[in-house]
């Protein structure tokens, strides 16, 4: 090896054989263990903290504010006529923060001859499929019915997943996180049909062409609230 690469260790050597040097060299890696060791059994205990958060996930009771958005139409419809009631349902016309949850119809009408002998006409509705994001599959829907007494029809439809109004619980590391199912947007959103039929129901005697039906839609919002139970 050439001399301008050789390492010269007499400073090095000076270093170590003095004791002054030694003792201080000495305290400083005591203090540098000690600090590692801290540091280390610190950053332990903080994962081991992280890791019993996320496998422990809170217990959540999530509540629902309620509002609702209603539309009703009264129309003369004659006998064996069928008519198409449309209702836009805007995100403009909901509060912030609030979602559809289901849709409800009811169908409402009396019988309006006055005559003794003429019997309750018969009205028959079905809400009708449309464009809109609905759970048009669900089994609690009632998307038809009928009526020959002058009772009410009433029909429902299911918008968003799972939603009934009642308190639920969930589990999550923070009401963000439980929250997140009910935040989802564009369910009920559209146009809901309703398509009504007329039946008379009368003697041939009786001159009973035509009935009054009323319509009312009723459109249930909400809003989830968590709080750890």
């Amino acid at each position: 090896m050439s001399d301008d690469m050789e390492f010269d260790f007499k400073g090095l050597k000076s270093l170590v054989d003095d004791p002054g040097s030694n003792k201080t060299m000495i305290a400083v890696l005591a203090i540098s263990a000690i600090i590692l060791i801290y540091t280390s059994v610190d950053l332990s205990n903080l994962n081991k903290e992280v890791r019993d958060l996320i496998d422990s996930e809170n217990q959540w009771q999530i509540s629902f504010d309620l509002d609702t958005i209603s539309f009703q139409d009264t129309a003369v419809l004659s006998d064996g006529e069928q008519r198409q009631f449309d209702y836009e349902i805007s995100e403009e016309q909901i509060s912030d923060g609030y979602r559809v949850g289901y849709i409800t119809a009811v169908i409402s009408y009396s019988e309006t001859s006055g005559l003794p002998a003429d019997p309750a006409d018969s009205v028959s509705s079905t809400i009708r499929q449309t464009a809109m994001e609905a759970q048009w599959n669900d089994e609690g829907n009632t998307l038809s019915g009928s009526s020959n007494d002058a009772s009410d029809v009433e029909l429902m439809l299911q918008t968003y997943p799972d939603f009934d109004g009642l308190t639920t619980n969930g589990t999550g590391l923070n009401s963000y996180q439980v929250l997140q199912p009910w935040t989802q947007t564009g369910f009920g959103i559209g146009t809901f049909s309703v398509v009504v039929e007329l039946n008379t129901q009368s003697p041939p005697f009786l001159n009973d062409s035509d009935e009054e039906v009323t319509v009312t839609v009723q459109v249930t919002l909400f809003k989830a609230n968590a709080n750890s139970s």
